[in-house]
């Protein structure tokens, strides 16, 4: 294992367990210090007007505003200037105080909080993963996929349900569109990035901000319309995806037959369509149709055969996967006797 897997792996989720902590108090430090200036306002009331210590004059104001009642200054010996200026802090205080301390404790016992601070810290310090930016079932459907296949990654999503479908501490909660988001998704040192968003003029800017960043990162763009594909290959991306196109072909090529089990992107091909077929009669590859390319043999304990001949014999049990028109599926199923 080398030095960059054990780092992703291992070291990185020690470390960042005792760096959370710091990461959420910098997230709630402009409310502690909002705080704590409504505190010192009270508190400046009782030391100018009641002539109390600092010390004293926090605990009498935070003891008025929060209705404790411990101290109550004696309202025949108060002044009016006292009493309005009181009552103004006091007004605005109350609300000021609920309101500020609700957002602090709800940030901090809040479960994506931490997960998000942890995922930040991963992410800047990850090297040659896959960041995977957007929103959508595409994302979630990625990470299922990347996890099977061991892949290092970090997701930066706007989407609270993409987060919530997810729930690991891998998921950063920001706009893709910030900069200070993707570089905290580590897109300085990742080895690719996914882009897929809802909006594809919303794919193209963060595809045209990833490039900018960091131009030599292969971006992989999932894009709606087809027609935008040309647009993001000047963009920079390395590869688009048109979703709807590719599922349109998958579903059209699923009509016709039944033994689909993947396309060729459509920048490659326009009717390739990969196919999956049970050998149930014994043939040579020699006697496929014509116009039918075979890719690989899987046999029957599992193992993936690529190497063959023309005059290579295909068992029963085995299966065989081709590339061709869909339209001649037909005749491959009835050569292989399914």
């Amino acid at each position: 294992m080398d030095r960059t897997r054990i780092w992703n792996r291992y070291l990185i989720p020690l470390v960042e367990n005792f760096v959370a902590p710091y990461s959420v108090l910098r997230k709630i430090l402009p409310q502690i210090l909002l705080l704590g200036l409504a505190v010192y306002i009270n508190a400046w009331v009782f030391m100018v007007y009641q002539h109390l210590d600092f010390i004293s004059a926090i605990y009498a104001g935070v003891n008025v505003v929060t209705t404790v009642g411990l101290y109550a200054p004696n309202i025949s010996q108060m002044t009016d200037t006292e009493k309005i200026v009181l009552i103004i802090t006091i007004i605005f205080a109350v609300g000021l105080y609920t309101s500020i301390i609700q957002s602090i404790v709800s940030t901090v016992i809040n479960r994506s909080t931490w997960q998000d601070a942890k995922a930040r810290w991963r992410g800047s310090h990850m090297k040659g993963h896959t960041v995977i930016v957007g929103e959508g079932e595409i994302i979630a459907s990625a990470v299922r996929r990347l996890e099977r296949l061991g892949v290092d990654y970090i997701v930066l999503t706007p989407s609270k349900d993409i987060a919530n479908k997810i729930r690991n501490d891998r998921v950063i909660i920001g706009d893709p569109k910030d900069d200070k988001n993707l570089l905290s998704a580590g897109i300085l040192e990742a080895k690719n990035a996914i882009v897929s968003m809802q909006n594809d003029m919303d794919t193209l800017l963060i595809t045209l901000k990833i490039q900018k960043i960091n131009p030599p990162l292969q971006v992989i763009s999932v894009v709606k319309d087809s027609n935008m594909v040309d647009v993001f290959k000047t963009a920079g991306a390395d590869l688009v995806i048109p979703n709807d196109d590719i599922v349109g072909r998958i579903t059209a090529a699923a009509a016709i037959s039944n033994n689909v089990a993947g396309v060729i992107f459509h920048d490659r091909s326009e009717n390739l369509i990969i196919g999956l077929f049970e050998i149930k009669k014994e043939i040579k590859i020699k006697d496929l149709p014509p116009g039918i390319l075979p890719l690989a043999i899987i046999e029957e304990d599992g193992k993936l055969n690529p190497y063959f001949e023309k005059d290579t014999l295909l068992k029963k049990g085995e299966k065989l996967v081709v590339l061709g028109d869909p339209n001649l599926f037909k005749k491959v199923k009835e050569v292989l006797g399914e």
